[in-house]
């Protein structure tokens, strides 16, 4: 143990920056001369569960977890060096009796770091304000911030904006209200924002817009009003929704490269109206379902341009068994097209779609877990069907065909696929069955 000890004054404290606090703190009572290495460390990561017992069930023991936890943020605030901070991490939960949190000890050190987690968790159903220096942190660069409530999201007020050197921004549970433009005031006075994440939010804004954003995530988020988003650099888009939803307008999107759509569109949810303007993405990611999802991707697909650039396509969680020719649509707008993933739901022919792309090197298909054996292709009269098929010929080559089944697999149906591919292919280089 003695090279440990004889460690530069510097590297200890790099190396206590890897625990939490109190795990730092705890490491210096084993040597006099480490005593005071806590408070140089760069890193400050605090957690109630490290203080409040075995559950917040146990409510005695997590109240006096809870005392024991302000005391030591407190302390440790109160005594360490003013070195700079690279990280700040605080994860609180408030129960129903507790009074409100006190955010004046995370005012202490400012946020005055690279990056910055805030986790709060409560019970507690009255409305939670969050501070404005959150937003005021001159050389924050990572802010990541999770709020879960009892009753409703807690409003951001960013009125004074004044992160400059923010980076990547990441929020949880909050409420976005367009009255105080909170999304606008943080593409607009973050100059150099390139990445936002949106989980699980209030969304009623009319737009997002900025001009050097490059990676935006929506996900679950509830919208009240249509949003416009314009942002010229950004590379990729996500907007993964499933609560209530008004509906997106896509404008300026000439760097995309990345996109995943993923709706749930039934009568009283907005308008499709995306894949216009996404014709140069080389990678996207299509999840529709819902009562209407057939009839809006049909208009809006009437509305596409080509997908000239598109080399890998996922289509998930459509019925396929009934819907293979949207795929045929997508094939014909999309000459560059060399990996397509299709998740099906039914054994279907497949090989009908692929016949409308020369380009296609690699199929995989990705079985459900609930794999029927029927076919609905059968309910088609025997001239439909005979029309449909008398209009294909065989597939030269096809690269690489992977096939992933499902647990509970039912093999004669896959079986069954599989001979069907190899009917209509006259070469395929590769089989890979998972």
């Amino acid at each position: 143990m003695d090279w440990f000890y004889s460690l530069p004054d510097d590297i200890l404290p790099h190396i206590l920056s890897f625990l939490s606090t109190k795990e730092a703190v705890k490491a210096c009572i084993l040597s006099k001369q480490w005593r005071h290495a806590w408070t140089y460390v760069p890193v400050l990561k605090f957690d109630i569960t490290d203080w409040g017992g075995e559950s917040v069930e146990a409510k005695e023991r997590w109240r006096e977890g809870e005392h024991k936890f302000k005391n030591f943020l407190s302390g440790v605030l109160k005594n360490r060096k003013p070195v700079e901070l690279d990280m700040f991490e605080y994860k609180n939960y408030i129960l129903m009796y507790d009074s409100e949190i006190s955010f004046e000890l995370i005012d202490q050190v400012e946020l005055e770091s690279r990056k910055a987690f805030v986790g709060i968790s409560r019970d507690r159903v009255d409305q939670l304000e969050l501070p404005d220096f959150i937003f005021s942190c001159t050389r924050l660069e990572n802010l990541e911030l999770r709020i879960y409530t009892a009753n409703g999201k807690p409003i951001i007020l960013p009125v004074s904006v004044n992160v400059p050197a923010l980076k990547i921004v990441d929020l949880t549970g909050i409420a976005l209200v367009d009255n105080d433009r909170s999304i606008q005031n943080l593409c607009s006075k973050c100059p150099v924002l390139e990445t936002m994440v949106l989980r699980q939010c209030d969304l009623d804004t009319t737009e997002i817009s900025s001009k050097v954003l490059k990676e935006l995530t929506i996900y679950k988020c509830s919208q009240t009003r249509r949003t416009r988003i314009s942002c010229p650099s950004l590379a990729s888009l996500v907007i993964q929704s499933y609560e209530e939803m008004e509906g997106f307008e896509l404008k300026n999107m000439t760097s995309l490269k990345y996109a995943k759509i993923c709706f749930d569109l039934d009568d009283d949810h907005g308008d499709l109206d995306l894949l216009s303007s996404l014709s140069n993405v080389s990678h996207l990611s299509l999840g529709l379902w819902g009562s209407q999802f057939k009839v809006k991707l049909e208009e809006d697909i009437s509305k596409c341009r080509t997908f000239r650039n598109l080399r890998t396509l996922e289509i998930f969680y459509w019925d396929l068994s009934y819907d293979i020719d949207l795929v045929v649509c997508f094939l014909k707008h999309s000459p560059s097209l060399g990996d397509l993933t299709l998740c099906l739901s039914a054994v279907i022919d497949v090989a009908c779609s692929l016949e409308h792309s020369s380009s296609l090197e690699k199929l995989t298909l990705r079985f459900c877990e609930k794999l029927e054996e029927g076919d609905p292709k059968e309910e088609l009269s025997q001239e439909e069907l005979g029309n449909r098929r008398n209009v294909l010929f065989q597939r030269e080559y096809l690269k690489t065909v992977r096939i992933i089944r499902p647990k509970r697999r039912p093999d004669m149906v896959v079986d069954r696929l599989i001979n069907n591919l190899r009917t209509h292919i006259k070469t395929i280089g590769e089989e890979i069955i998972i």
